[in-house]
């Protein structure tokens, strides 16, 4: 017989198997762990264990170590017969962004960690609970607390500055923005700038044209992996010629991890034309 059991730690949700009577030969710090998020994945390598990684996500290309390790999945679906060939003592999942099949690995027995991602702060305070969870508390620490450094430090160089207002375009070719619930809105705050659409109910949408124009913005950041290709690029200096039209790296700013702080920092400079 066996009794399922939820654990809850700050923002990670914890949904374990045990067995009655069951002799644990798995000793934290040695697990075999696979991530169902490029952004979790980075977060093992940060914690120095990407050793026991044995599958990861799509896209899970930093660091390039990640390249080697076998895809188990994205988004949308993953490949239940690969992760029960793989032999996960835990799978790591965003709760943002899990396929509704993960379901199905509980039910197996399998456990599953889910980081439920709100606002940058979570960030450090994720990299402490993966720690504890995975025997690298002290790791977890001494991240965590780089990273809320990083933080109140490009807070502090860039706050002062003369604030502008930023349209932040997360994608290429639609108008998807971020209200100041998500992790890339706050990023706008961070920067000493003034988000034009924080206030939205919701952490993304699309939003209309008529309404970029209406909030005349002095910025409009496109984060993408081609800025150049962007059709958006030139369109912007035809409806909002004030602004400055400028791009950035969307896999720095758009994966919520250690390296997220060159990012903002890159995001910083974008927005006020200063060197970083």
């Amino acid at each position: 017989m066996r009794a399922k059991r939820a654990f809850f730690l700050g923002h990670w949700s914890i949904s374990l198997l045990l067995g009655f009577g069951l002799n644990f030969s798995v000793a934290f710090g040695n697990e075999r762990i696979v991530t169902l998020s490029p952004h979790l994945t980075e977060m093992i390598f940060d914690l120095n264990r990407g050793h026991q990684l044995v599958g990861v996500s799509r896209y899970s290309d930093y660091p390039p170590a990640a390249l080697d390790l076998p895809i188990v999945g994205d988004a949308l679906q993953i490949n239940l017969e690969l992760i029960i060939e793989l032999e996960p003592d835990q799978i790591l999942i965003w709760q943002g962004g899990s396929p509704r099949s993960v379901s199905k690995l509980e039910e197996m027995g399998y456990a599953v960690f889910r980081h439920e991602l709100q606002g940058l702060e979570s960030i450090g305070a994720g990299y402490r609970l993966l720690g504890r969870l995975i025997g690298a508390a002290p790791e977890g620490e001494y991240v965590a607390k780089e990273f809320e450094e990083g933080i109140a430090q490009l807070r502090s160089r860039f706050g002062t500055l003369p604030a502008k207002k930023v349209f932040l375009q997360i994608a290429s070719d639609q108008l998807f923005t971020v209200s100041d619930a998500h992790y890339m809105g706050q990023a706008i705050e961070i920067c000493g700038a003034e988000n034009v659409f924080k206030a939205m109910p919701v952490e993304v949408a699309v939003v209309s044209l008529e309404s970029v124009i209406l909030t005349d913005p002095d910025v409009v950041v496109i984060v993408s992996e081609n800025f150049g290709a962007s059709k958006w690029r030139d369109r912007w200096r035809g409806y909002v010629p004030r602004a400055q039209v400028r791009g950035m790296n969307a896999d720095l700013l758009s994966r919520p991890a250690r390296r997220i702080l060159k990012g903002i920092e890159q995001l910083c400079g974008v927005i006020h034309l200063v060197d970083t």
